[in-house]
């Protein structure tokens, strides 16, 4: 019979990747030799390899892949059911957003009338790219996220919360931005600057020019908004970037022009899991969340 402890174990161990990261995690203290231990019981009681070491990289084996993925929905509603059991007032909400951050930078307000109403609940807000966003939803790794409406919902929901333009963010007086309709072609003749590589804008933008046939030549890519004003500013090239993107602080110098009719617009809103049970708090911080974009 297989022993609950060894499992939660190494539970623990595959979800963080190694013996030392898991030991540093787990929610009681162990030390990683006596880790390694059990879960090396684990494998002699079951009589398979569940994980080997490839230079310093821990990796599952199938076997090990296959238990993790059975064990890790009970192990995951552990935490929520002690969030319920203890009248869901203390506890630990995480909310993501990709980067650039859209929602919540600004909102202050709702942030401290959650604190009020709910003094124990920690509050973690991280900022990721929107690939790694769209990864932390699907294994449940945050309570909820924001971020560009996802082209596969997998199985998490998508519920959009507002919707902004494309812009071409260029130099004053640019020769595409005084075009009386701007077209992909006339862009692409263009030096780009351009989000990096894994945000929703990079990857809309990219696949929209290669429906096209398009090639771009891409000079300048950054996680910063305010480095690409900087380098449009300074003449390296012209952006394409959404309508909340933080203008430039100088007020002249530069121009935008629409380009929605090329890309569409940018939808934005809140996904999470379908089957993740959230505590009363979590729908009560998204109400105040809501009321302070509303005003």
């Amino acid at each position: 019979m297989l022993n609950l402890r060894q499992l939660e174990y190494f539970y623990h161990v595959a979800k963080h990747g190694g013996f030392t990261r898991a030991a540093r995690q787990l929610p009681f203290s162990i030390q990683q030799p006596a880790l390694s231990i059990r879960v090396k019981a684990l494998e002699a009681d079951l009589r398979v390899k569940l994980y080997q070491v490839v230079g310093r990289k821990f990796q599952l084996t199938p076997s090990g892949e296959y238990l993790f993925d059975a064990v890790k929905p009970f192990f995951e509603s552990l935490e929520s059911v002690e969030r319920h059991l203890r009248g869901e007032t203390h506890g630990r909400l995480v909310v993501a957003e990709a980067a650039p951050m859209l929602i919540l930078k600004g909102h202050r307000a709702a942030f401290l009338k959650f604190r009020e109403r709910y003094p124990n609940v920690q509050v973690s807000v991280l900022e990721r790219n929107w690939t790694d966003l769209l990864e932390h939803v699907s294994e449940g790794a945050v309570d909820f996220a924001f971020g560009s409406a996802p082209e596969a919902r997998g199985n998490f929901s998508f519920e959009e919360w507002t919707e902004t333009d494309y812009l071409l963010f260029c130099p004053a007086g640019h020769p595409v931005a005084q075009e009386r309709k701007i077209t992909l072609e006339k862009v692409a003749e263009h030096p780009l600057i351009l989000l990096e590589r894994g945000t929703a804008d990079r990857q809309h933008i990219e696949h929209t020019f290669e429906k096209k046939g398009l090639s771009i030549n891409v000079v300048f890519e950054t996680s910063s908004y305010t480095l690409i004003n900087e380098a449009v500013l300074n003449g390296a090239g012209v952006a394409i970037v959404n309508a909340l993107w933080p203008r430039p602080e100088t007020a002249d110098g530069w121009g935008t022009a629409g380009l929605s009719h090329l890309f569409g617009k940018k939808r934005i809103g809140l996904f999470r899991r379908n089957d993740v049970y959230l505590p009363p708090y979590a729908g009560d911080y998204l109400t105040m969340l809501r009321e302070t974009l509303k005003t």
